[in-house]
């Protein structure tokens, strides 16, 4: 049996066989299957394969996507999503476990490479408040899970809407990254020097930010496994 991302490389290159009409049918019916997390992942790219593979050969006898999927997408594509298998509870912990992991490793990277070049014109301050520091973390985690969660809700209730409502995606994704960024700045400040203070150098900071990047790049590579 294939696994899931095998199907979904093979997907991004039959889709070019589409016109650009069902192409763009197809790529909205594939979007609101993949963002429902209640979805077992390798059970959709299964489905999604398979439509494919039919949505090509009618396409071959003169038949377009709107043939093909009915005049209500959603209501085919829900239909589809409740014959499906769930997603088993561990793959969703993955899921959440690797982009927080992801998240923290990227921050402590810039981070430290941030200091790191600032260091060569000037002393960096390498004081770090544990309390301080344990509270900017858990609302990263938090900003994480929530945005997740947001940004694959806009996805799933903007796909079938027409082009014009396209820039509202952008535009909540946007604010969303605004406040949830402001959040953090604000956990940071007002709940500075908190707790016992320890100094780590900027090169530490960096490299705890390799090994959290290593870190998720080995369990999402275990997941697919």
């Amino acid at each position: 049996m294939r696994k899931a991302t095998e199907l979904i490389e093979e997907n991004n290159q039959k889709r070019e066989l589409l016109n650009a009409e069902n192409e763009k049918i197809y790529t909205d019916v594939l979007l609101y299957i993949r963002t429902d997390l209640r979805v077992d992942e390798q059970a959709a790219e299964e489905l999604l394969m398979d439509l494919l593979d039919h949505l090509i050969e009618a396409q071959e006898n003169g038949k377009d996507a709107q043939d093909f999927f009915g005049d209500s997408l959603e209501a085919y594509a829900d239909e589809l999503i409740a014959n499906m298998p769930t997603e088993n509870k561990r793959n969703i912990l993955v899921l959440f476990s690797t982009s927080i992991l992801g998240l923290a490793g990227w921050f402590a990277l810039s981070y430290g490479l941030i200091n790191g070049m600032i260091s060569i014109f000037k002393p960096v301050d390498n004081e770090f408040a544990l309390g301080s520091v344990s509270l900017i973390l858990l609302s990263l985690v938090l900003i994480g899970i929530v945005g997740i969660f947001v940004i694959f809700r806009v996805i799933r209730t903007s796909v079938f809407k027409p082009k014009v409502n396209e820039w509202k995606v952008y535009v909540l994704s946007g604010l969303f990254g605004m406040v949830g960024f402001a959040f953090v700045v604000g956990v940071g400040f007002f709940f500075d020097g908190k707790g016992p203070v320890i100094q780590i150098q900027w090169w530490v900071i960096l490299l705890v930010g390799l090994v959290l990047l290593g870190v998720n790049k080995g369990v999402s590579r275990l997941s697919i496994n």
